[in-house]
């Protein structure tokens, strides 16, 4: 692994004071800011009253007023907070854009019931083709339609709605036309997913499973337009809600259309480029690998290789999907719980999309190429599987520091202790990074919080071992409102969900290890550190201004702190109107 070379501006400023009572270089700042709460992430200097930036990077961090001159921008911050620009850890920005430009926002609340949602698709037909698909995107555990009620009223076009992107419901049209009627056969015993079927053995809900779905089902859009839609998303959903850093999971034209935006200055956050690998069988956005071939040959061919670029796109990490998603197809040693997902199956242990022997070889080849991993793998089963792969790729190709990463690791089975117990361990004894996502106790519903001898994202356990969790949202849309990442900060600190109930408060963190989560813990769990995560003299000046400071408001008030000002690379990219 080549690792980022610290700035030269960092080694020099690093030699002067943090507190800086009067201006170690000749130049005065571009900007500054005043009389705020800085709270810099940086444990030698934790909080202060100013910041000064010259060009891209922070120059002193303390009383600034030496710093000012006749062309100096101020900010008086009145007392506001400024955090280190937030990063998040794990994001699909492409398959966001895709989702909020052509499916239909179903999610309920705010819609009420399967009713409303069957009304707002009506409107949405009578603007369609006639006999177009319909597909709605709804959230986690959401009431949906009945199969029956969606049937009467869409019998002559085809419906497909998503709780999220790994569970549909479709209706009979749907079924008809991809042939998924009861001789439509089910998906290989011990694979990820599976299909729940009518009373007829027509296929009716697909969970975690391939379908062929058909290519006219969703406007796809011209490249023009893509390139239009992730620089939408990345500036309304991210650079709006004070994410200056995107650890991004998307496709090859979204990373071409990313590089082009960047030659036209009008990128608007910086992104880091990780490749999602699939075995062929799988398909999928990233790069598909081929049967008897190395996993990263396509990487290989195309001259991808680990950590090239800059500041602003830089290549990441591979990602491989083992299993599929808590309490339906996460794969599990003991049977899924009857409660647990929406839908229950007798004898559930989820399901893999590797064995052992193949993730071996994919972690393997990815490591000899100097990549750093991190590998979807929900359910206990799955993350043993991970540590196996990992600890024999350090074996074989050993690296002083390669941070592999566990995503979506929120949940402890405890249901075996001393299992448990020794999955930490190893985890802790590897440096693996954890990476979830603790938005997703928003979703938890009161059925699936009676599950016996489960810690539902034991963020407190992980921090009080010392691990440092990485904060990521990982959205494709089903919780398009969570970008921002003081909602995650919110559910860590809270413990609650949409229905009022708070999980575990045991298990619940303090505000500051939840903003070190999105700041710098996530630049440790993707190689920059070096450069922002902290506002620390030399880092660049990525910022953002909350209208309230964290450290102090009610908590159950986190979620609704308003962003007044995101600032990427010393500019002001983003201003709160009336702010």
């Amino acid at each position: 692994m080549r690792y980022p070379p610290k700035s030269a501006i960092a080694a020099v400023a690093l030699a002067t004071t943090l507190l800086a009572g009067g201006s170690a270089w000749s130049e005065q700042a571009d900007l500054v800011f005043l009389n705020g709460k800085v709270i810099t992430v940086d444990d030698k200097v934790p909080t202060a009253a100013g910041v000064a930036v010259i060009g891209n990077r922070i120059v002193a961090v303390g009383d600034v007023e030496a710093w000012r001159g006749p062309k100096t921008k101020v900010v008086d911050l009145k007392g506001r907070a400024l955090l280190p620009g937030f990063i998040d850890a794990h994001s699909h920005v492409a398959g966001m854009a895709n989702v909020e430009a052509h499916y239909v926002n179903i999610q309920a609340p705010p819609l009420k019931d399967g009713a409303a949602i069957i009304a707002t698709l009506k409107a949405a037909a009578e603007r369609a083709a006639p006999g177009a698909w319909l597909t709605g995107q709804g959230t986690y555990n959401q009431v949906m339609p009945t199969r029956e009620a969606l049937d009467a009223a869409f019998p002559d076009r085809p419906v497909d709605l998503q709780w999220s992107v790994h569970d549909h419901l479709i209706n009979h049209k749907a079924a008809q036309l991809m042939g998924m009627t009861k001789n439509f056969p089910d998906p290989p015993k011990g694979s990820t997913g599976r299909y729940e079927r009518t009373a007829d053995g027509e296929v009716a809900i697909i969970r975690d499973a391939p379908a062929p779905w058909p290519k006219d089902k969703i406007k796809e859009f011209t490249y023009p337009e893509m390139k239009e839609a992730v620089r939408y998303i990345l500036e309304d959903f991210y650079l709006k809600r004070g994410v200056t850093t995107v650890s991004d999971m998307s496709d090859l034209a979204a990373y071409k259309a990313y590089s082009e935006l960047k030659a036209e200055g009008r990128l608007p956050t910086r992104v880091r480029l990780n490749y999602l690998l699939r075995p062929e069988s799988r398909g999928g956005v990233g790069v598909a690998t081929e049967p008897g071939k190395s996993p990263v040959d396509g990487l290989r061919t195309l001259g991808i290789r680990p950590n090239d670029g800059d500041d602003w796109l830089r290549n990441g990490a591979i990602k491989y999907i083992l299993d599929g998603v808590w309490g339906t197809t996460a794969a599990v040693y003991k049977p899924v719980w009857n409660g647990s997902g929406t839908t229950f199956e007798e004898d559930n242990h989820g399901g893999v999309s590797f064995t052992q022997e193949q993730l071996n070889t994919a972690v393997g080849e990815a490591a000899r190429d100097g990549w750093q991993v991190q590998i979807h793998a929900n359910g206990d089963r799955a993350e043993d599987m991970v540590l196996t792969a990992y600890e024999l790729a350090q074996k074989t190709y050993p690296r002083p520091d390669p941070r592999y990463r566990i995503e979506h690791f929120g949940h402890f089975l405890v249901q075996d202790p001393a299992r448990t117990e020794e999955r930490l361990r190893r985890m802790s004894a590897d440096h693996v990074i954890p990476s979830p996502q603790p938005a997703f106790l928003w979703r938890l519903t009161p059925t699936n919080t009676k599950e016996p001898d489960v810690k539902f994202f034991a963020m407190k356990t992980l921090i009080d071992r010392g691990f440092h969790p990485a904060g990521g949202i990982d959205t494709i849309g089903t919780q398009n409102f969570a970008t921002y990442p003081m909602f995650s900060i919110a559910r860590a600190v809270n413990r609650d969900t949409k229905y009022g109930e708070v999980v575990q408060p045991e298990e619940a963190i303090s505000v500051m290890d939840g903003i070190r989560m999105f700041t710098l813990w996530s630049a440790r769990a993707n190689f920059m550190e070096d450069s922002r995560g902290s506002i620390t003299v030399g880092k660049l000046a990525d910022l953002v201004v909350l209208a309230k400071d964290p450290l102090t408001i009610p908590k159950k008030d986190l979620a609704d702190i308003p962003l007044d000002m995101t600032v990427i690379d010393g500019k002001i990219a983003y201003q709160r109107p009336g702010s």
